[in-house]
């Protein structure tokens, strides 16, 4: 049985540009949405096997040497740590820093970057820190008892060495941090055995359920694409445009736009890049739009606009908000331009940049096809249109939650003893190829 059940956690904004989660909020949250899947299956939970995760990095809180919280989660997108921006770049100058770390740049969004911020404006919780978690590490602990990070995750903060994955010493060092205070780092897919028994009631569990480490999202997303093998490359177009390769190679010369770090298996990385050119735009334009029709609408209306849109540009390098106005977006806009043209004008250029991410990733050196996730893989046309701007086949996974599916994957490895990417290749099925 497959069921899905979304619950948004509470997000506080005590002051401008904080961002937190309250911890109590969070564990509520997931006992909340464990407790709507028992009501969908008749209240009864007992086969469940594993619990696992789909996580963002750099959103951390601090606990105390009882492991109860001194901080609420400071969520990723958290701005207090941006006057020490220049701080944590001048810190992370260090020779080999990507060639080790696997990250191309850091900015006032890392971990590192809020931690010393937390040194400086509040020095007695920094003195009683006893250990530093991830979001998706305190959930491990709460489960299971233990302080243990996934690689891939943990890769993220720059703190750590992705070849070893062991904490890089000198970075601890240079951000004054004790590694007694880090959690453990293992692949993603350890087994953590059964989770712990006060844990099992809190959360509705059954006392025999295994807690399985999950992995970063955009990594479980390219798992549950079936993206396991090296060579293989998978894309999401949803609020960020993401493009994943698997590879056996690491290549520290790759530019600043790419991440690199440890996947599921040692001697196999993942490369990744971000963008926001992505479906923002159309989500964006639907909402400028005074009938607000659905987005198969408007697809619709697109398929009779040829390539280009008739000379209408997407403006890029303008920043998109919810305040942005069609004629401060689209370059060129005219009265004969009609809907069509402009969601054949955002789909081209987002075509454009998936073209650009997979050449950086990959140069010249193309796969047979890329899989591609997301709520944009739901249009066929836009598959089309990306097949067509990277000249290779474009083909969209059957599972609208790949990066749940993904998660799945690795607890399912991990119980079964078997081989992670023989068990995608298993689970996850194709729609027809685009292109």
């Amino acid at each position: 049985m497959c069921d899905v059940c979304r619950l948004a956690p509470p997000i506080n904004v005590p002051k401008l540009g904080y961002m937190e989660l309250d911890s109590k909020a969070f564990t509520d949250t997931i006992v909340e949405g464990i407790a709507q899947l028992r009501d969908r299956v008749d209240g009864n939970l007992a086969d469940v096997e594993a619990v696992t995760f789909a996580t963002q990095t750099n959103s951390f809180v601090l606990l105390d040497a009882n492991d109860q919280p001194l901080t609420p989660i400071v969520l990723w997108l958290d701005r207090r740590a941006a006057e020490f921006e220049a701080e944590i770049c001048r810190r992370c100058e260090i020779p080999g820093f990507t060639a080790t770390t696997g990250v191309p740049q850091v900015n006032y969004q890392f971990m590192a970057a809020k931690l010393l911020w937390f040194q400086s404006n509040s020095s007695q919780t920094w003195q009683d820190t006893s250990k530093l978690c991830l979001i998706s590490d305190y959930l491990t602990l709460l489960m299971t008892g233990r302080h243990v990070t996934e690689a891939g995750a943990a890769s993220l903060t720059g703190l750590l060495d992705i070849h070893s994955c062991r904490w890089w010493a000198e970075m601890l060092e240079r951000f004054e941090l004790d590694e007694h205070c880090l959690p453990e780092v293992v692949r993603a897919g350890t087994d953590l055995e059964r989770i712990d028994p006060k844990a099992a009631e809190k959360f509705g569990l059954p006392a025999t359920c295994r807690f399985v480490v999950g992995c970063l999202d955009q990594y479980a997303g390219a798992i549950g694409a079936g993206n396991v093998a090296p060579g293989m490359i998978s894309e999401t177009t949803g609020t960020v445009l993401a493009t994943v390769k698997c590879t056996d190679r690491f290549d520290a010369n790759l530019g600043p736009t790419v991440f690199q770090g440890p996947a599921f298996a040692e001697g196999l990385y993942y490369r990744m890049v971000f963008s926001l050119v992505s479906a923002g735009y159309l989500q964006w334009y639907r909402d400028q739009l005074p009938d607000q029709p659905d987005f198969d609408q408007l697809t619709a209306q697109a398929t009779q606009i040829e390539p280009g849109a008739t000379g209408l540009k997407l403006r890029t390098d303008v920043k998109l908000t919810g305040d942005s106005l069609p004629e401060e977006i689209f370059e060129g806009l005219t009265s004969g331009h009609t809907r069509g043209h402009a969601v054949r004008c955002i789909m081209d250029t987002v075509a454009g940049a998936l073209r650009d991410q997979v050449a950086t990733i990959s140069g010249d050196s193309l796969p047979d096809e890329i899989r591609s996730t997301g709520g944009a893989a739901r249009s066929d046309l836009w598959l089309q249109i990306k097949a067509d701007a990277l000249g290779v086949p474009v083909t969209a996974t059957q599972c609208p939650e790949p990066t749940s599916l993904g998660a799945a994957v690795l607890a399912e490895a991990s119980l079964g003893r078997e081989d992670i990417a023989q068990v995608a290749r298993r689970w996850v099925r194709l729609k027809p190829t685009a292109g």
